[in-house]
C-alpha cells in the first residue's frame, strides 16, 4: 500500500522523561483504586476507596515490580497495611517497569483476588506501551499499515519523533514497506532492540515518502481543549453551549457506571438540556478485552443513528467484567434497541472501527489518563480536569468557575 506524504523526518529523538507521573488503577474487581507515586529510592502505595478517593484502612495485597525479564521487588508474601498506604523500597529503571499488585482481603474479610498491573516508564522510554503493542500486532499482520500508523502520529504529535514540513516528500518510492522495517517493529515490541533503532526505522518511511500520518477517518480535526474529538462520540447537546465535557470513559469500568447512574442525569437536566454544556465521550479500552468490542459495538450502532442510544443501553446492562459485554450480548443489546442486527453484527465483526478506537485511545494517553472515568471541562475561563465518578457538586463547581 502506497502512502505519499508531505512530511520529512529532519531528526529523530527519544525525549527523555524524568521520574514517573503518580499513576493510577482499578484492580480488577472494581474494588479498590491503587495510586502509585514515584520517587528517587522507592514508591508510595496508596489503596484508595472508589467512592470517595479516601485511604481503604486494612488491605492484604501482594506487590512485585519488573523491568523487562529483570526482577526488581518481590513478589512479596501477602502483607497487611492499615493505613493502606505504604513505602515500597525499590527503585524504578529506565524503560518500562511493570507493578504488579494483588488485592486479597479489605477490613479483615478475604476476597477474591482483584489484580492491577500498573507500568511506570522512566528515564529514556519515551514511547507509550500502546505504540509498542501496535507494533508487535503490525510486524505479526494482525493490524493493517493505517492502523499502525496511528502509533506514528502519536510519536510525531508528542515530539518522539521530530518532523518538519519541507514540501513533497518524493515521488520516486514505489510505497512499498521493506521487510526489515515490520522485523525491526517486531524485535523492538519483544523488547530486543532500543528505542532509538525503532525510531530509526520510522524515519526511514518518512524520508522516502512511504509513509505519512493523517487524521485516520479523514474527518477534520475537532479540538477543544487539547483534544482532537474528531474520532469521538457524536456531540450530546448544542454546538453553542459555553461548556464541554470531555469524558474519558471504558463500557466495563464499574465506577464509570457509577458517574453515569449518580452525577449525569443531573448534568443533563441542568446543563446539557438547557444548552449551557455538551459533552463528548472518548474511548480509552482500559480495561481492554471486552472493553475494545463494546466500543465498536457503539460504532456500529452510531452508523445507523443510534450511538448514544446504545451508550446509554451498555451502562444499563454491565455486569462483571468479562461475562456481559460478549458478541452475543452486544448484538441482543442492538436487536432490543431496534437496530438493524444483520448490519450491525457485520460491521462489529469486521472490526473496521478499531483504528478510531486506537485514535481515541492515544488522546487519553497524551492527556494523562490513567484511569476511568476522566473529565476535561472546557469553558470560558479555561479547562480543568476532574478524575474518578465525582459527585455532581463537584462538576456544578467547576463548571460556574469556568463560566465566570
Amino acid at each position: 500500500m502506497r502512502l505519499l506524504g508531505l512530511v520529512v523526518v529532519l531528526a529523530v529523538v527519544a525525549a527523555p522523561l524524568a521520574m514517573a507521573d503518580p499513576i493510577r488503577g482499578t484492580t480488577s474487581g472494581g474494588s479498590l483504586d491503587v495510586l502509585i507515586t514515584p520517587g528517587s529510592a522507592s514508591f508510595v502505595m496508596e489503596f484508595l476507596k472508589p467512592s470517595t478517593d479516601r485511604l481503604q484502612e486494612h488491605v492484604d495485597y501482594t506487590v512485585e515490580v519488573t523491568n523487562g525479564d529483570t526482577q526488581i521487588f518481590g513478589p512479596i508474601l501477602l502483607t497487611h497495611t492499615t493505613p493502606g498506604k505504604v513505602t515500597i523500597p525499590a527503585v524504578l529503571q529506565d524503560g518500562t517497569n511493570e507493578i504488579t499488585v494483588t488485592v486479597r482481603g479489605i477490613l479483615f474479610v478475604p476476597i477474591d483476588d482483584e489484580t492491577l498491573t500498573i507500568q511506570a516508564v522512566v528515564g529514556q522510554e519515551a514511547v507509550p506501551p500502546w505504540v509498542r503493542t501496535n507494533a508487535g500486532w503490525w510486524a505479526a499482520g494482525q493490524i493493517d499499515d493505517a492502523t499502525f500508523l496511528t502509533g506514528v502520529q502519536y510519536l510525531i504529535e508528542n515530539g518522539i519523533i521530530a518532523v518538519q514540513a519541507a514540501g513533497s516528500s518524493g515521488g520516486d518510492s514505489d510505497g512499498a514497506i521493506p521487510g526489515w522495517i515490520k522485523s525491526t517493529a517486531g524485535w523492538w515490541a519483544d523488547g530486543q532492540i532500543p528505542d532509538s533503532e525503532f525510531l530509526s526505522a520510522l524515519t526511514y518511511l518518512i524520508e522516502n515518502g512511504i509513509i505519512s500520518v493523517t487524521i485516520p477517518t479523514g474527518a477534520d480535526p475537532l479540538v477543544i481543549g487539547g483534544v482532537d474529538l474528531s474520532q469521538a462520540s457524536p456531540r450530546l447537546g448544542s454546538a453553542d453551549a459555553s461548556v464541554t465535557i470531555i469524558e474519558f470513559g471504558d463500557y466495563q469500568c464499574p465506577r464509570c457506571k457509577t458517574w453515569f447512574e449518580n452525577t449525569k442525569p443531573q448534568l443533563d437536566t441542568n446543563y446539557i438540556n438547557a444548552g449551557t454544556a455538551n459533552l463528548y465521550f472518548v474511548d480509552v479500552k482500559y480495561i481492554k478485552g471486552d472493553s475494545i468490542t463494546a466500543s465498536m459495538a457503539t460504532y456500529c450502532a452510531q452508523d445507523q443513528g443510534m450511538y448514544w442510544e446504545y451508550h446509554d443501553t451498555l451502562y444499563e446492562n454491565q455486569g462483571a467484567v468479562g461475562s456481559w459485554a460478549s458478541t452475543e450480548n452486544l448484538v441482543g443489546f442492538a436487536d432490543d434497541a431496534g437496530l438493524d442486527t444483520a448490519e450491525f453484527e457485520t460491521c462489529l465483526q469486521s472490526g473496521e472501527k478499531m483504528e478510531r478506537l486506537d485514535f481515541n485511545a492515544a488522546q487519553g494517553t497524551a492527556q494523562g489518563v490513567t484511569g476511568t472515568p476522566h473529565f476535561i471541562i472546557v469553558g470560558p475561563g479555561g479547562s480543568e480536569h476532574i478524575r474518578g465518578p465525582q459527585p455532581y457538586h463537584v462538576f456544578d463547581t467547576e463548571i460556574q468557575e469556568l463560566l465566570n
